[in-house]
């Protein structure tokens, strides 16, 4: 696992973004921070908290969570055992259940993307998470800078996980359900959450969502 810091001036709090699959900080750059630091994690690959991060922890005086897409999972793995040093915890468009025919994404389909997975099927991903062309041209010109064989070993690693790790539910504080998902439908986001009493915020947009907002303020202030 990778970690960057999008934005660091020793500030009060601090916002943990975990990452969705294949993506690194290049689409999230245009977010601007007010009063918070922002630690961002990607790349899979492996799974855990590196030491010098956890070190840091306590000298913010409130952390936040804010997960997407897969990265809702991986966030409740690492964090749950500390789950009292975090404030809030939002998760994006994903479920703790990721590859499920009610809860998530059904199999067939996950599986059906990790074997024809390329450059040109990754596009189509890509492209997949948006609801207007606009939105895509916008995220295709400070797409993520990652190798495509690096991206379909962290998702055949990512499926490994899900299979055999133990979810903590009383996580999360609260979902974003995106009701144009074409990724995580909706119906299944609102499935989940609703089965395990978490405050929901819907929003008309697809799965990438963050172009609704201009700080990372917007968001832990919803």
């Amino acid at each position: 696992m990778k970690y960057s810091w999008l934005h660091k001036t020793n500030a009060e709090q601090l916002i943990l973004y975990f990452n969705g699959w294949s993506c690194d900080e290049k689409p999230f750059q245009f977010l601007k921070s007010k009063k918070a630091d922002v630690l961002m994690f990607y790349d899979y690959r492996s799974i855990s908290l590196p030491e010098e991060v956890l070190s840091q922890l306590d000298k913010y005086s409130r952390v936040y969570v804010v997960a997407w897409s897969f990265g809702v999972w991986v966030a409740q793995m690492l964090m749950y055992p500390i789950k009292h040093k975090i404030y809030e915890a939002i998760a994006i468009n994903g479920t703790l259940k990721p590859l499920d025919i009610e809860c998530g994404i059904p199999l067939p389909i996950a599986m059906g993307t990790l074997a024809g997975l390329s450059e040109v099927n990754l596009e189509k991903f890509h492209k997949r998470m948006f609801c207007h062309r606009s939105q895509w041209e916008r995220f295709n010109n400070r797409k993520p800078e990652r190798l495509i064989d690096d991206v379909k070993n962290e998702l055949f690693l990512l499926y490994q996980h899900f299979k055999v790790q133990k979810l903590q539910t009383k996580f999360y504080n609260k979902a974003i359900i995106g009701s144009e998902d074409r990724i995580f439908s909706s119906e299944n986001q609102m499935r989940y959450w609703e089965r395990n009493n978490t405050r929901i915020l819907k929003l008309k947009q697809g799965h990438f969502c963050f172009y609704e907002f201009t700080t990372w303020q917007d968001i832990i202030s919803l």
